[in-house]
């Protein structure tokens, strides 16, 4: 990913914890996988081997890579058979989480493998032992020697400038693609439905290292799996769907007790060029969610594609094309369909209201009548920025007000806004606006000097 030590050189952040984690052999962490992170993270292993899913994406851990998780995100870690090792710093932009919307790297998880490097291991080992001494100066240790296992990471992990065909590769590997791109790429291009599958996989067995012949669609159909390529993992479940290209290698393994069943339809473009090399990544998933109109059409193009007669491979494209007509058409739907457009508006509506009330990401998801991640990731595709974020700003907007019009106590106005402790508005606020609540007071009042009713909690 281009710009990545750019983006950390260039952006001052803040470090609000280091964190050495020992987990043991067959952990899996739940403190992420409901509600959403509230920082972004760098998780370096040191030892042992662990899958780390950051939505649906999945990464494999090992010593020597370093995962970016950024805020916002569910986040849920699998430690393989021996006890796992590694150390994580979080972090955010010094102008906050709002900043994010506008950085391209720090607002999206990524991975780097600097390799088992054994200056790199034992600067993360300094940076443990000193962020657990409560002296004065720990905070500027801690950001310079941050500062230094960055570099190193960066250099090891040589990121430098790519030419054009790279970065086009690059950007296959990590399956960047757009509905419009897709819809577009298959409405002008000359393509062959050849074959068309419907398979399972019983638990304890796996497809490992498989070469794929063609291009083609894997749908999901019933259970889980983790389907594995060399850059990158997804977590396939009904609803889901992964594209890989010819000539591809790939492990497909399924989790949990239940076999995995899916249904695959391969095709082949009648021209391979450049343009088509350029529009269609390697590998993606597309989320439509559970669609049974979609299972159907599967059905059916799976029935028709053992069909006898000169009529089967016309019926065969056009079965295909209505079936990615579907898929593209949810998938637009749940980024921008018009009543989760409305349910949005609704929710700021209700926090516009409610802001002096106790507001969690649970209760606004629940009243638009969707999950945490739906609604987290629509309010953030559409607004710019995450729910919770957004209650922040209009609690700190709604002070300001307040500071400017009156000489009320900081602890009544905290209360007034949302905030039940005077101590962490006072943090929030000065996170936010880089005054606390007195200073804001002073510079919309210089006249009045200390105000009639002083507050000593800042």
């Amino acid at each position: 990913m281009d710009g990545i030590a750019g983006e950390f050189t260039r952006v001052p952040i803040t470090i609000y914890g280091v964190h050495l984690l020992i987990l043991q052999a067959g952990t899996v962490t739940k403190e992420h996988k409901e509600r959403p992170t509230q920082h972004c993270g760098l998780l370096f292993t040191l030892r042992g081997q662990a899958g780390i899913r950051i939505d649906d994406a999945y990464y494999e851990m090992k010593p020597g890579k370093m995962v970016h998780c950024a805020y916002g995100r569910m986040l849920e870690i699998r430690v393989d058979a021996e006890e796992f090792e590694g150390v994580l710093i979080q972090y955010l932009p010094d102008e906050g989480t709002g900043a994010l919307a506008g950085l391209r790297c720090m607002s999206v998880p990524f991975e780097l493998e600097p390799g088992a490097d054994e200056e790199l291991f034992e600067l993360l080992r300094k940076l443990c032992l000193i962020s657990r001494q409560p002296v004065p100066t720990t905070a500027l240790k801690i950001g310079e020697i941050t500062q230094r296992v960055m570099n190193r990471t960066f250099r090891l992990s040589r990121l430098e400038p790519k030419n054009p065909s790279e970065v086009r590769d690059d950007r296959r590997r990590r399956g960047d693609v757009t509905i419009d791109a897709l819809a577009d790429l298959f409405n002008k291009t000359a393509f062959v439905v050849e074959d068309v599958m419907r398979m399972s996989i019983p638990p304890g067995q796996q497809l490992e290292r498989y070469r794929l012949p063609k291009c083609g669609f894997l749908f999901a159909v019933r259970g889980e799996a983790r389907m594995s390529f060399p850059e990158r993992d997804y977590r396939l479940e009904p609803g889901v769907l992964c594209h890989g290209s010819d000539g591809e290698r790939m492990s497909l393994v399924p989790v949990g007790a239940e076999s995995f069943e899916y249904y695959v339809v391969h095709y082949r473009f009648c021209e391979r060029h450049e343009a088509v090399e350029e529009e269609l990544p390697g590998h993606f998933t597309l989320r439509p969610g559970p669609q049974p109109r979609l299972i159907e059409l599967l059905e059916r193009l799976h029935y028709t594609a053992v069909m006898p007669g000169k009529l089967t491979s016309f019926r065969k494209k056009e079965l295909f094309l209505a079936i990615l007509g579907e898929t593209f058409a949810a998938c637009q739907s749940v980024r921008y369909g018009p009543d989760q457009l409305e349910a949005i508006e609704r929710a700021i509506g209700y926090i516009h209201v409610h802001y002096a009330e106790p507001l969690t990401l649970e209760e606004l998801a629940r009243l638009q009548g969707m999950s945490v991640r739906q609604f987290s990731y629509l309010f953030h595709k559409n607004i710019g920025i995450r729910p919770i974020d957004y209650v922040i700003q209009y609690r700190i907007g709604r002070a300001k007000e307040i500071l400017a019009m009156s000489r009320k106590p900081i602890g009544e106005i905290a209360a007034q806004v949302g905030y039940d402790d005077p101590q962490y508005f006072s943090r929030i606020f000065k996170r936010h606006t880089g005054l606390s609540p007195r200073e804001a007071r002073m510079m919309t009042q210089p006249e009045t000097g200390v105000n009639n009713h002083p507050s000593f909690i800042e």
